[in-house]
């Protein structure tokens, strides 16, 4: 139960040590049927109103009898997934429904298991082995430009589409050296499909009808998760079935051994692993593409600049691997676009027992809610937090906010395996593509974040490329 009297002593049996802590300030947000109607609409409102009103640290009683702990201090942020992050893990709310999708993948997988697959797929992100990727991803993007000279100048594209199109066509390359092109389509639109069910599922756990009911919810889901199970299928058996040696993401999965026992990975689990590289390798940065694009549209002398610094930089070759050292503003600009939209944008986990955090005293079993959309734009850290300002990564305004201000990736031993990836693929994709084309958004719309699991824009968002001379 949320702490609501003066009394925060926890109690132990057996004369154990006890923990102080001051009580959690206490929410009636989501106390009836209104206010969890308000979560489910708009969950990224609900978690800014709920810090606005009552500050960093929150017991949320529900209309269900639980309560959830909202944490959006950075202090928080690093004692839950750094300083003590063996205390807590990923709760039942996120995994059940998750694992429909991933499987027992390394994003839904936990404990001894979670830490035998990391160590397996960790020399698959080493830094070398990414950088050779460089290459390969600014032959994807020329693929992309290429379909683009094609049509006449000023035309219009589905930002997001085309972003999906393009970072799946890099996923197919860099992990499994497979032309990915053709499914665009299909498995961008699984993916999403997917993505609403399980949102839906979260939402609304444990009361959800089971898998087997023929419900419209389920067999679109068990439609989703089919095209993708295709696609991963032949994608390995194509695999097994070559003599070629590939040294890509895929070749070292089948290739990885535990240092212990010597054991690869099942069959079951080496389909898990690669759905989980290709959902989370290509969604999450197509959205942090379209969600720059979409700011550097709205931001023309950000744009500008970054203009500049290409010119300064590049002199119009496309970039390589050696120039992301150079490309500091662009980089600026991707972290900016991660601030205000980070593509994983909550992270949520759960006590084994009760602990005290930033004097708080949190419970054993109890719900948390670490939320990036909010805590990145927490007034105390980020000066006009709503505002698009690439400046606040420059080395000297770093130094003066906490490291835990800003997590887009996750923090700790489960930070995002693949992030080193993922930021190259945006600074390439952003300096070859910038140099070729104007994105600009067509005037008129109404652009919003889509919480629905990974963040992106809402809805189809058009913009007219326009060729640079």
């Amino acid at each position: 139960m949320c702490a609501m009297s003066t009394n925060s002593k926890s109690e132990k049996p057996n004369g154990a040590k006890l923990l102080e802590g001051k009580p959690f300030p206490v929410s009636k947000d989501c106390a009836g049927f209104k206010g969890v109607g308000q979560f489910k609409k708009d969950p990224l409102k609900f978690y800014r109103n709920n810090q606005l009103k009552h500050g960093n640290y929150v017991c949320n009683p529900t209309m269900f009898g639980y309560e959830f702990y909202t944490l959006y201090h950075p202090n928080a942020v690093e004692h839950v997934l750094q300083t003590h992050q063996k205390n807590y893990h990923k709760p039942d709310v996120f995994l059940k429904p998750a694992s429909l999708l991933f499987g027992n993948g390394i994003f839904t997988s936990e404990g001894d298991f979670w830490m035998k697959q990391r160590r397996l797929s960790q020399p698959a992100f080493h830094r070398d082995h990414i950088g050779r990727m460089a290459g390969v991803i600014v032959e994807c993007v020329e693929k992309m430009l290429a379909r683009w000279d094609a049509k006449p100048d000023g035309s219009q594209i589905d930002l997001q589409h085309e972003m999906v199109y393009l970072t799946l066509s890099v996923a197919g390359r860099t992990l499994f050296s497979t032309d990915l092109t053709d499914h665009a389509t299909d498995v961008g639109s699984a993916v999403r499909e997917g993505f609403e069910v399980l949102n839906h599922r979260m939402n609304n756990f444990p009361f959800v009808l089971p898998m087997w009911l023929p419900t419209r919810d389920n067999r679109q889901f068990k439609q989703a998760k089919s095209v993708l199970d295709s696609v991963i299928s032949k994608i390995i058996a194509d695999r097994k079935s070559s003599s070629e040696q590939h040294h890509d993401f895929l070749g070292m999965l089948m290739a990885a051994r535990d240092e212990d026992t010597g054991l690869g990975m099942s069959d079951a689990q080496l389909k898990d692993e690669v759905l989980t590289l290709l959902v989370a390798g290509h969604d999450t940065v197509a959205a942090c593409l379209a969600w720059t694009w979409i700011s550097l549209s709205q931001n023309p002398k950000i744009r500008s600049q970054m203009h500049d610094e290409h010119k300064s930089v590049l002199s119009g070759r496309n970039p390589q691997l050696a120039d992301t050292q150079g490309l500091t503003y662009t980089r600026m600009i991707i972290d900016e676009s991660l601030r205000l939209y980070p593509p994983a944008w909550g992270l949520p986990r759960q006590s084994f027992e009760e602990d005290v955090i930033d004097g708080y005293l949190l419970p054993k079993d109890a719900f948390i809610s670490l939320n990036q959309f909010t805590t990145h734009r927490l007034p105390e850290f980020w000066d006009k937090p709503e505002e698009f300002h690439p400046e606040r990564f420059l080395p000297e305004n770093i130094k003066n906010r906490p490291r835990f201000a800003y997590f887009p990736f996750g923090a700790g031993s489960r930070v995002c395996i693949g992030q080193n990836l993922a930021l190259l693929e945006a600074q390439l994709a952003i300096a070859t593509i910038a140099q070729r084309y104007e994105i600009d958004l067509l005037p008129g719309q109404n652009i919003e974040p889509d919480p629905t699991f990974t963040l992106i824009p809402k809805g189809i968002v058009t913009a007219a490329i326009k060729r640079r001379k």
